[in-house]
């Protein structure tokens, strides 16, 4: 089945994607399960020490996560369905194609995880006395349930990275067993409490609580953010030593871009933040309630960089691909591109047929630009593909067309025929100048058969 193009002005299609993506990743590993089960714990403390502050302050925790839960990060989790399906459809079919049941269980699992956390809310000023451990067991169902989903989830992730043997034979369990799945899983887990810890101290700040009771919450709190985050970094050296080394070598570039020349940046911001958070959690274990408020707004900003951080990472060095060995980038199976070169892209375009009235001006360019180049670039955005080629001939940006994926590894190759080479250099050239207009004639001859005719 093919399906139509769609581009996202300004942001582009992979921003629109990851920027949701991110959201969603922050809330559904650092609230719904780090922060939960800190909610869990909490509750536990106070009923095993018949503390009030412990159970008000779960109480009052979990009343705000539910709300951030079930409203942004079940919003996020399906726009991430929506999204996908419209800027990366044969991508996403692809996928579920492999993973049917994985996804299909991760629903389920996903609509307990709902329903369970609505109970653990609605029954805490019920299930008092001795019914108190029935409800931390609901607490702590919840938080198998979310575990659960990032068991599933992870394997999917890890495939479209490392997916093994996979393009060969196609096998489910060597997909989703990847090389990547364990230590991926294991950094995720770890990363979420540390996430969950951090996220506690800023709402532990954010609202009034007695001193002494703070202090207690802020030194249990430093405790896990300092395993889980010492866990993070054993199983993140972990993952990226399983990784293939020709995707290792975007790592840098991925995270700085234009300043990748300059890799001393990447070293020097990362010392300095780990010695933010460092400092942050020895105050914490300390109870120094005055520097830890001074450096929970910080952390917190911090923690949100290194997800963003390492989820861009992890999307950006898979280039050229969406499916290692099987799928391109811009959605083009390799074993199509072979066909697509010699016969041709637009003339075995459905799309390109139903949208274009006239086959012989500049929008021939236009498509191939949305077929091949749309999913990374945009056109007076977000890594605008003016700016990559101002200043180049149109001689010059032909070169590069034809020698893409051998200039910058991590770019697919041009699919499609000499001639329609020729059509690309010639719009992108005309793009570059300012010069294009829609409706202009190209001074190549139109592509003859096909759909559109």
């Amino acid at each position: 089945m093919e399906f139509p193009i769609f581009q996202v002005p300004y942001l582009g299609n992979a921003m629109t994607i990851a920027l949701d993506a991110v959201l969603h990743v922050i809330i559904g590993h650092g609230l719904a399960i780090g922060a939960l089960t800190m909610v869990v714990i909490s509750e536990y403390f106070g009923f095993k020490k018949s503390s009030r502050d412990w159970e008000i302050f779960a109480k009052e925790y979990l009343k705000f996560l539910i709300i951030i839960i079930t409203g942004v990060g079940a919003v996020t989790g399906v726009g991430i369905w929506f999204i996908t399906s419209a800027l990366a459809p044969r991508g996403i079919g692809s996928l579920l194609r492999v993973f049917f049941w994985p996804w299909f269980i991760e629903w389920i699992v996903f609509t307990s995880e709902v329903v369970v956390i609505l109970i653990y809310y609605f029954t805490w000023d019920k299930w008092t006395g001795e019914r108190k451990k029935k409800h931390i067991y609901i607490g702590l169902s919840y938080i198998f349930f979310a575990l659960t989903s990032a068991f599933l989830i992870t394997g999917i992730l890890g495939f479209m990275l490392t997916p093994d043997g996979w393009p060969w034979d196609e096998s489910f369990w060597s997909a989703f067993f990847n090389p990547s799945f364990l230590p991926q899983l294991l950094l995720r887990i770890s990363g979420s409490f540390a996430l969950g810890a951090i996220f506690s101290v800023g709402f532990l700040f954010a609202t009034s609580r007695e001193a002494v009771f703070r202090k207690e919450a802020l030194r249990f709190f430093g405790k896990v953010a300092l395993f889980s985050f010492s866990a993070a970094v054993i199983f993140a050296w972990w993952y990226f030593s399983v990784i293939p080394s020709t995707f290792k070598t975007f790592a840098i570039f991925a995270v700085l871009r234009r300043f990748s020349q300059q890799p001393e940046i990447f070293y020097i911001i990362t010392a300095i933040s780990v010695f933010i958070f460092v400092l942050f959690v020895l105050s914490a274990l300390r109870g120094s309630t005055f520097l830890s408020r001074v450096l929970i707004i910080p952390v917190l900003l911090i923690s949100i960089g290194y997800v963003a951080e390492y989820e861009g990472v992890r999307e950006f060095i898979r280039g050229p691909y969406i499916m290692p060995g099987y799928m391109y980038a811009n959605q083009v199976l390799l074993k199509e591109s072979p066909f697509l070169d010699q016969a041709g892209t637009l003339e075995n375009s459905y799309w390109y047929g139903i949208t274009t009235n006239s086959p012989n001006y500049i929008n021939q360019g236009a498509y191939l630009f949305a077929q091949d180049c749309s999913m990374c670039h945009t056109i007076g955005g977000i890594n605008d593909i003016k700016k990559r080629i101002k200043g180049r001939t149109e001689d010059g940006i032909l070169v590069i067309l034809n020698h893409t994926h051998e200039m910058v590894p991590f770019m697919p190759p041009f699919s499609g025929t000499d001639q329609e080479r020729k059509i690309m250099a010639h719009f992108l050239y005309q793009l570059s100048n300012e010069n294009i207009k829609l409706g202009e004639p190209s001074r190549f001859a139109p592509i003859k058969g096909g759909k559109d005719e």
